[in-house]
């Protein structure tokens, strides 16, 4: 597996589970499971594509890089879904908070760091 990643106009956008690989590595934003970038965001996604080793094809241009045994796409696939299921969980935490009267709240926020805090020892 590779990135493929298609020149449109003045950006470039990446699909699917590499819109997902791009929200991790850039943070940034999947839009209808799609991820633009600007064209001069291009050699910092190739060089950090290239630290990552992570194979990589640029539609329409002469660039691409494939790893071969050593790629690193699946690894990422797996570390940008994980990346995503936690977001989703904070997010419906925040929504679940709102409900909750001031007061409430600190409790719960006080609560929540005690059990940090009992991680951390």
């Amino acid at each position: 597996m590779n990135v493929v990643i298609r020149k449109s106009g003045l950006f470039y956008e990446v699909f699917d589970n590499d819109a997902e690989i791009f929200h991790y590595l850039f943070n940034y934003k999947i839009v209808n499971h799609r991820v633009g970038f600007p064209n001069n965001a291009i050699n910092k996604v190739i060089n950090i594509l290239e630290n990552k080793e992570i194979s990589y094809e640029v539609i329409g241009e002469d660039s691409k890089h494939d790893f071969k045994d050593k790629n690193q796409y699946n690894l990422y696939i797996a570390k940008s879904k994980n990346k995503i299921e936690l977001n989703d969980k904070i997010e419906k935490i925040l929504k679940l908070l709102e409900t909750f009267d001031e007061k409430k709240l600190w409790e719960i926020l006080d609560r929540i760091i005690k059990l940090i805090e009992e991680y951390e020892e």
